[in-house]
C-alpha cells in the first residue's frame, strides 16, 4: 500500500513492520465538497487522519452551528476522542473534496501500548491538538467575521503550503463555511486588502503580512 510520505512524519516512531500493520488494517474513504466526514452524536470508534483536502469542525447548539476549527491534509480529525467510547461532540464536514483514511483503533492501541515512542508522540500531539480546540471554544463567543475568516484562510494557506494560491471556494461557500453573508465575506476581504494583508482577485489569493492574519485569527 503506498500512502503520501510527506504527511506521515509521524509514523517515524513505529518500525516498518508496524507501519504495515497500521496500514493494512485501514481504509481509504473519499468525500464530496459539502458530504459529513463526522456526524455530531456518533460514537467515537475510529482514528481518522486526513490525507487529501479539507473539513470544518462544526459545533451545533441549538438552532446555531458554528465552525470552530479546521483540519486540513496531514491532520488527524477528532485523534483526543477517538480513545474514548463516547459520542462526538462535534461534526466533519468537508469543504473540499477530501480523502480520509481510517485505522483500526484496536491495532493503533496495540502500537501505543508496546512503542513507547510512539506513544509519547502521539500523547503530545493528542495534547497540543486539545489545546488549540480549547483555545477555539473559548475564543467563538468573541470571534467576529474578521476573525472567522483569518483562520480559515490561514488553514488555506496551510492545506496548500504557499502564501500565493488559488481559493478552492467561492465567497458564498466561504459565507456558508463560517455563517456570515456572503457580504460580510466581501467587505471582510476588501478590508484585509486595503490593510495590506491579503492581495486578492477573484480566486486568487496571495497572503502579504502573515503575521497580522494570525493576530486576527486569534483575536478578532
Amino acid at each position: 500500500m503506498i500512502v503520501p510520505n510527506d504527511i506521515y512524519a509521524w509514523t517515524s516512531r513505529l518500525k516498518e513492520f508496524e507501519f504495515e500493520k497500521l496500514l493494512t488494517s485501514s481504509v481509504l474513504l473519499e468525500y464530496n465538497k459539502g458530504e459529513a466526514i463526522i456526524k455530531q452524536g456518533s460514537l467515537a470508534s475510529q482514528i481518522m487522519f486526513l490525507e487529501e483536502g479539507m473539513a470544518k469542525l462544526n459545533l451545533e447548539e441549538g438552532r446555531r452551528d458554528t465552525t470552530f476549527s479546521f483540519a486540513v491534509r496531514g491532520d488527524f480529525i477528532g485523534l483526543m476522542c477517538s480513545f474514548v467510547k463516547k459520542r462526538l461532540e462535534f461534526s466533519a464536514i468537508a469543504i473540499t473534496p477530501s480523502k480520509v483514511r481510517v485505522f483500526d483503533r484496536d491495532v493503533f492501541e496495540k502500537l501505543i501500548e508496546e512503542n513507547g515512542n510512539f506513544a509519547v508522540y502521539i500523547v503530545a500531539m493528542m495534547s497540543e491538538l486539545t489545546n488549540g480546540v480549547v483555545h477555539s471554544l473559548i475564543s467563538l463567543s468573541h470571534k467576529n467575521a474578521n476573525g472567522a475568516l483569518a483562520m480559515l484562510l490561514l488553514n488555506v494557506v496551510r492545506l496548500f503550503g504557499n502564501n500565493s494560491l488559488i481559493l478552492p471556494f467561492t465567497r458564498e461557500e466561504m459565507a456558508a463555511t463560517l455563517g456570515y453573508s456572503k457580504e460580510s465575506i466581501i467587505n471582510t476581504l476588501s478590508d484585509f486588502q486595503k490593510d495590506g494583508i491579503i492581495t486578492i482577485s477573484g480566486r486568487n489569493l496571495e497572503i502579504v503580512n502573515k503575521k497580522a492574519l494570525q493576530l486576527i485569527a486569534e483575536k478578532g
